[in-house]
C-alpha cells in the first residue's frame, strides 16, 4: 500500500462539500506474473471513454449494533479481492509493431486501485433530504478522474470512502467502462462485499488474458445511429468532447406512480424502465423545443442485463461489455415532445438490440484506435432494472440507504440510467443532462407524475 497523500481540491455536494481528500493504493495480495497482459476485446474499447459511478450510502450504526468499520477494515479483504479480479490492478498500455499499432491493452503489473478517502459535513440524513428535494449529489461521492493523459499511471477503479459527521459513510466507485459494464461492475464490488463480510465469495470467470478477443460481425456493417465516431482522435486524454457541460441529475419516481404509469399504458406490452424511459424522453424533447427536434426524435437504448445470458438477478462474474445496444426513431406524426408516454413506451418495447461486440466491430471498422462514443451520441436510455443494486454491497447486516448507478462521460444527448429503489418497487433515474436542464427536467418530471 502505498503512502496516503492529501489531495488539494474539494468537490461540491449541492451546499454541502466533500473534503479532505486522502490518497492511497492498494495492490492484489500475490504476484499475477511478469509481463500478464489482458486483451480488450472491440466492445470493450468501444465504451473506453465511458465511466459507470456506483454510489452507496450507509447510516450510521444503531445502538448495540457493531461499530462501523475503519478504513483499514474496509482495505483488508481488497487484497484477495484483487487477486480475484487482476485485471482491475492493471494499467492501460499500447501496442508496439506491426500488428495492431496502438490498440490499447491492460498490463497486469498489480499497481493497484486507488483508494480515497474524504469527509463531509453533514449527517446522513441531511444528505438524504437534500438528495430527495435537489438530486445529483452522489457524483461529489466518487472520484471524478478520467483516464489518462498518462495511460501509464491511470488506475481503472477509485473506491471513494467518504464519512458523514454522524458515523455513517457513502463508498462510492468510479470504474472505466472498459473493464466491464453495470453487470460486471456490480457482481465485483458484491464480491468485495462478500469478503468483506467472511463469506465464500464465487471465484470470477475471466478471460484469457493471452487470448485477443475476436470481433464479433463481420467487415462492411455500417455503424448504427447509436454510435458515433469522435470529430478527432482524443490521444490519451481520454473523455468525450462535448459542446455543452454535463451535470449529474437524480429523482425518485416512488411505487404508486409507477402504478399509475402502468394503468395509463394498459393497451401496452411495456415494462416499468420503458414507461420511466418514455416520461424522460418526452421531458427532455420539450426542454430542447423545436430546434432540436430532429435530434430529439432518436433515442439510443442500452440493455443490461439479458435473463437468458444472467439468470441470477443480472450479475454476471466476469470482465466483460455484453450488454445490448439500440436506436429508436419516433415517426414523423410523433413528434416525442408532445407525444403519449405510453406510446413512446412502446416504441422503446419494440427496439430492435444488437450485442455490443457486434456494435463495436460495425462503429470501429477495423481502425484498431477509433475513438467512439455510445452514451450521449443520442439521448441515452439504459435499463438497469433487472440488477439488485441494494442487496449486491452489504456491510454485514447493514444494508445502503441510498444507491445509485450512473453513467459519466456522456455526450452531448445525455445519458439516463434506471434502476430499482430502495424498496424495489419504485425506480432511481440517475442521469448526466446538460447544465440548465436539471432543474427543468425535475419540475417536468413531478408535473408529469403529480408531485406536490
Amino acid at each position: 500500500m502505498m503512502v496516503a497523500e492529501l489531495a488539494a481540491a474539494g468537490a461540491g455536494a449541492g451546499d454541502r462539500t466533500v473534503h479532505s481528500y486522502r490518497l492511497s493504493t492498494v495492490v492484489p495480495g500475490s504476484v499475477t506474473g511478469e509481463a500478464v497482459d489482458y486483451e480488450l476485446a472491440d466492445a470493450d474499447l468501444l465504451h473506453k471513454l465511458h465511466y459507470l459511478r456506483a454510489v452507496h450510502v450507509f447510516r450510521a450504526p444503531a445502538p448495540g449494533d457493531a461499530a462501523a468499520l475503519a478504513v483499514r477494515e474496509l482495505k483488508e479483504p481488497m487484497f484477495p479481492w484483487l487477486d480475484m479480479y487482476f485485471p482491475v490492478s492493471g494499467r492501460l498500455r499500447r501496442r508496439d509493431g506491426e500488428a495492431a499499432p496502438g490498440r490499447p491493452y491492460v498490463r497486469c503489473n498489480d499497481c493497484g486501485v486507488r483508494i480515497v478517502e474524504a469527509a463531509v459535513d453533514a449527517t446522513v440524513e441531511e444528505w438524504l433530504e437534500q438528495e430527495a428535494e435537489r438530486g445529483g449529489l452522489c457524483k461529489a461521492l466518487a472520484y471524478d478522474k478520467v483516464i489518462g493523459p498518462e495511460l501509464f499511471f491511470s488506475p481503472l477503479l477509485y473506491v471513494q470512502i467518504t464519512s458523514f459527521k454522524c458515523g455513517g459513510m457513502a463508498l462510492g466507485f468510479t470504474w472505466a467502462h472498459l473493464i466491464g459494464d453495470i453487470p460486471s461492475a456490480a457482481a465485483c464490488f458484491s464480491t468485495w462485499a462478500q469478503l468483506l463480510s467472511g463469506k465464500k465469495a464465487p471465484a470470477p470467470t475471466l478471460r484469457d488474458p493471452h487470448t485477443k478477443p475476436p470481433s464479433a460481425a463481420p467487415a462492411g456493417v455500417t455503424a448504427p445511429p447509436s454510435v458515433k465516431a469522435t470529430a478527432a482522435p482524443v490521444g490519451d486524454d481520454w473523455r468525450v468532447p462535448t459542446a455543452c457541460e454535463m451535470v449529474p441529475f437524480s429523482f425518485h419516481v416512488t411505487e404508486q406512480q409507477l402504478k399509475r404509469l402502468l394503468l395509463g399504458s394498459h393497451h401496452h406490452q411495456v415494462s416499468t424502465f420503458e414507461l420511466v424511459a418514455a416520461l424522460v424522453w418526452r421531458a427532455v424533447a420539450a426542454i430542447r423545443g423545436p430546434e432540436e427536434e430532429e435530434e430529439t426524435r432518436t433515442v439510443t437504448v442500452v440493455k443490461t442485463t439479458d435473463p437468458a445470458a444472467a439468470p441470477s438477478g443480472g450479475r454476471r462474474l466476469g470482465l466483460t461489455n455484453e450488454h445490448r445496444i439500440g436506436h429508436v426513431v419516433a415517426p414523423a406524426g410523433l413528434p416525442p415532445a408532445a407525444a403519449d408516454v405510453a406510446e413512446l413506451a412502446a416504441l422503446l418495447a419494440g427496439a430492435s438490440l444488437d450485442g455490443a461486440g457486434a456494435v463495436a466491430a460495425a462503429a470501429l471498422a477495423g481502425a484498431d484506435d477509433a475513438d467512439a462514443v455510445v452514451y450521449g451520441v443520442n439521448l441515452t436510455l439504459v435499463d438497469a432494472e433487472g440488477l439488485d443494486v441494494y442487496g449486491g454491497l452489504e456491510l454485514g447486516a447493514r444494508r445502503p440507504a441510498h444507491v445509485e448507478y450512473a453513467v459519466d462521460g456522456a455526450g452531448d444527448g445525455g445519458a439516463v440510467v434506471v434502476h430499482r429503489d430502495a424498496g424495489g418497487r419504485g425506480r432511481t433515474v440517475a442521469a448526466a443532462v446538460r447544465r440548465g436542464e436539471a432543474g427543468r427536467l425535475r419540475a417536468a418530471l413531478r408535473d408529469a407524475l403529480l408531485v406536490a
